[in-house]
């Protein structure tokens, strides 16, 4: 079964919440933590999800199924509709960094090098 695109940004905050209610009851997607290079910010709810897990309906753990048959090309396109790119480099995105590096490292993991961060067109720092 084919995983369908996001069409709406409350379906994205619903995965972003799904996401990290995942990771608090101890789901697979923890091991992949590491692996996530686009990661989307949701101020209103002060959480974080990555683009290959949220930029599909319903997600859940057991739907991603490690990544299978999902590309994050597909979702980064359909997520830039409501999401901008941070300054690689900026202090905003030094910040919004330093607090998804404590989230990962609560579940001992490392966020990537090249991980960039997006955050809601409308937001402003």
């Amino acid at each position: 079964m084919e995983a369908t695109l996001v069409t709406s940004l409350d379906e994205v905050v619903d995965n972003v919440k799904q996401f990290n209610q995942d990771l608090q009851d101890g789901l697979d997607v923890i091991t992949q933590l590491s692996m996530f290079k686009h990661w989307y910010y949701i101020p209103n709810i002060d959480m974080f999800g990555p683009s290959k897990y949220i930029g599909y309906k319903n997600m859940n753990t057991l739907k991603y199924d490690r990544g299978k048959a999902k590309t994050g090309v597909d979702t980064e396109k359909v997520l830039k509709r409501w999401f901008k790119d941070l300054s690689n480099g900026s202090d905003v995105e030094k910040e919004f960094k330093i607090q998804l590096i404590e989230l990962l490292e609560t579940y001992d993991m490392r966020l990537r090098s090249n991980a960039c961060i997006h955050l809601p067109k409308q937001f402003t720092v």
